[in-house]
């Protein structure tokens, strides 16, 4: 541990801030809330777009004049708009709550209201609708200012969208209003997600620094059951500044802290076979990545998962494996789900691709892999899908310059072979 964790006097300072600060509640959107609207199609996207709207308002509003905060009909309507809709069963209770709100908005109590934005929020979030995860995540998280739980969600969801200044922020609420109630759960976590954003930004000292302080508050309060996500946090940024010789170590205390049964672990062989295979390991990583497959449900999860098969595939020359794994990565990516793993999922394609000679395949996934990683600012990710597009152009071009020389060299034996055929020439 000692060659894994700085010395308190070498670590970067960071002071300690008792004001909670302010939070980004925006994305690039034009209008609030107007991700609900692109991923919930029809009558149901526009209720929730209302509902989480009259929630923000209602947060906003001092107790004393939330009475008449809403119209007398308002209700009636919003009741007979639900009513019209044939939702999941899980909407079934929130969205009575959301009716209840412009009905008795001086009644609401916070908690019931809370645990509605929660349950849409994860309903969303379960079929892959993050805006709208997030929207009302953030609703419920300025419902209940106070509580670095929701902070926490509002910041990790954030960070899944690649809106990093929005989760960054909500993270550093997370992290003053779970030092403030001693909530030192949520204060691990949101410093491991704040060193998970920084990571995805390319930035592995903040990264570090940050998943250190997460991994000191874990063993300082024995969270025994986080201690394993802060190993494999430090694993993951190791592992991306070529610290290899640590990460195993690292990796072998996490695997310790999960055991056998903890949800996690999938993710963490994960992260282990892709650094196999980043080594060359392809047999080993393969055989990971098949039995991976059944224990993702979540379609980030999912994604990642395929990806790891057809670059491992790839490598080892299985082309059915490698057809199997694009095949289904193609028809999730499609439906929209798993946008934030969509960029490094590619690249898995585009690698396998390249592995297996089908260079007009690999170029082809490479071009939207980059596409989608400068839209959502992944900078190391754009960086990766930058160096497969050269490496899969550069050898297309050989390989068309090599099938030239080939039809130059066929094409000089036939005029050889013509013009030795033919009589001899009069001189003039």
């Amino acid at each position: 541990m000692s060659s894994i964790l700085p010395t308190r006097s070498t670590r970067l300072a960071v002071p300690r801030r008792n004001r909670v600060p302010p939070a980004i509640t925006r994305g690039p959107e034009n209008m609030p809330g107007a991700g609900i609207l692109e991923e919930i199609p029809g009558d149901l996207g526009v209720t929730l777009w209302r509902s989480v709207r009259n929630v923000a308002l209602w947060a906003a509003t001092p107790p004393h004049k939330r009475g008449g905060l809403f119209c007398g009909t308002a209700a009636n309507v919003r009741e007979a708009d639900v009513g019209g809709l044939q939702v999941d069963a899980e909407l079934v209770a929130p969205l009575s709550v959301m009716v209840r709100l412009l009905e008795s908005p001086a009644a609401m109590d916070v908690p019931r209201l809370v645990n509605a934005c929660r349950r849409i929020s994860a309903w969303a979030e379960q079929r892959g609708s993050l805006a709208t995860a997030l929207e009302f995540m953030q609703a419920a998280a300025q419902v209940a200012p106070q509580v670095a739980a929701l902070a926490y969600g509002v910041g990790r969801l954030a960070r899944r969208r690649a809106e990093y200044d929005r989760a960054e922020s909500w993270y550093g609420r997370a992290i003053v209003q779970a030092r403030r109630s001693r909530d030192w759960r949520i204060y691990a976590l949101s410093y491991s997600g704040l060193g998970n954003l920084n990571t995805q930004k390319g930035n592995f000292p903040i990264a570090r620094r940050a998943q250190i302080r997460g991994l000191r508050a874990t063993l300082r309060h024995n969270l025994t059951d986080l201690q394993g996500i802060a190993f494999h946090d430090l694993f993951a940024t190791h592992v991306e500044t070529g610290a290899h010789d640590e990460a195993t170590a690292l990796a072998a205390r996490a695997f310790q802290a999960y055991g056998p049964t903890h949800p996690y672990l999938p993710r963490l062989a994960f992260d282990v076979a892709f650094h196999w295979m980043e080594q060359g390991f392809f047999n080993e990583a393969l055989r990971v990545a098949k039995a991976l497959e059944p224990c993702f449900t979540a379609p980030t999860e999912s994604a990642l998962a395929l990806s790891l098969i057809a670059r491992t595939a790839g490598g080892t020359g299985d082309r059915d494996a490698f057809d199997y794994a694009r095949g289904k990565l193609t028809a999730l990516l499609q439906t929209g789900c798993g946008e934030d793993a969509a960029a490094r999922a590619l690249l898995g394609i585009s690698y396998g691709a390249a592995s297996l000679g089908e260079w007009q395949l690999a170029e082809t996934s490479a071009v939207e892999a980059l596409e989608i990683a400068r839209e959502r600012r992944e900078g190391k990710m754009e960086m990766a899908a930058e160096a497969a597009l050269e490496f899969a152009r550069r050898r297309a071009q050989q390989r068309t310059s090599a099938r030239s020389k080939q039809r130059d060299a066929a094409l000089a034996e036939d005029f050889v072979r013509a013009l030795r055929q033919r009589p001899g020439l009069v001189p003039a």
